[in-house]
């Protein structure tokens, strides 16, 4: 007779038992699946004993990200093993700024996805700033129509925080069936990536423009946080939005911006209506870009 399976955690056939162990292990110290799978997928890559791992992955062609999540993943195994090995001293440069579209780009998306489910969850990710899992994690409970609101519940050191959303998300909302407490009966969240996946192929054959080949759903977290800060200019309130822990992870947002503006040549304004955008016209601002949530003007530094 062979053991009883742990409940809500299922493993692929292709790991030997002495890996099927350690993913156990990682079940019970709290790790989801997805980075249960992510860890056994590099173990399986590397060979020999731990200290030949570590060799294997400082010499290997991976980002220092990747790098540094399989150095403590193969740390992790040894602590599983019983030994005591420690991790080598290895710094991650982040020689790259993280890719954020531009406004025009995300409402290209937007408009492209004709599935009301990807929509409304794309659009929640655009509004919130939440993650795959945060959105797959929704609850009926956790919105609000009546006020246009929705809670977002952190995973991942995130905060819990609650936003307005607006008429086009409750819309789509509505639209929703309600078949149980969860707002997205998916199998698993990465369901919503794949899923996004299809659409940002066809726009990127349709447009042109391959960079459409570089937006995955956290992307839209990116690009939400970002949007803010442009919005607001103030790293405090942009934090709280984002739901960070530590003003540090908000910070990295700060320059993502110049891809849209130069900042250090011109001051920047956001408007929400027609009226606003008149009164910075009159101010000698020029309009840059009109997008779906609003107008961006911009006129030339001046120094007194």
């Amino acid at each position: 007779m062979g053991s009883t399976p742990t409940p809500g955690f299922l493993l692929l056939p292709t790991y030997n038992s002495e890996l099927l162990g350690f993913a156990l292990w990682l079940f019970k110290k709290g790790n989801r699946e997805s980075t249960i799978h992510r860890k056994l997928k590099i173990l399986k890559y590397l060979k020999g004993n731990i200290e030949d791992m570590y060799h294997q992955i400082l010499a290997s062609k991976w980002s220092d990200g990747t790098k540094e999540y399989g150095l403590i993943t193969v740390q992790q195994y040894a602590d599983y093993k019983g030994l005591k090995i420690p991790k080598p001293e290895f710094r991650v440069y982040h020689n790259s700024e993280l890719y954020v579209p531009n406004p025009t780009m995300v409402k290209e998306l937007i408009y492209r996805i004709s599935n009301v489910k990807l929509r409304a969850m794309c659009l929640i990710a655009i509004e919130t700033g939440a993650t795959e899992g945060e959105v797959f994690n929704l609850k009926w409970k956790d919105v609000n129509l009546a006020n246009k609101t929705i809670v977002i519940t952190g995973v991942k050191g995130h905060r819990t925080y609650q936003y307005p959303i607006s008429d086009e998300l409750c819309t789509l909302l509505m639209q929703i069936p309600r078949n149980g407490d969860r707002i997205f009966t998916l199998k698993n969240s990465r369901t919503i990536n794949d899923w996004l996946k299809n659409y940002v192929k066809k726009l990127a054959k349709e447009t042109g423009n391959n960079d459409f080949l570089k937006i995955h759903f956290h992307t839209l977290r990116h690009f939400a946080i970002s949007w803010h800060y442009f919005k607001t200019k103030d790293v405090v309130d942009t934090q709280r939005f984002a739901r960070h822990c530590r003003i540090e992870n908000t910070l990295k947002y700060v320059h993502i911006i110049k891809q849209w503006i130069s900042e250090n040549e011109y001051d920047v304004v956001y408007a929400n209506n027609k009226e606003e955008l008149t009164q910075y016209l009159a101010e000698g601002y020029e309009l840059l870009i009109k997008s779906e949530w609003g107008y961006c003007l911009r006129r030339p530094k001046t120094f007194t």
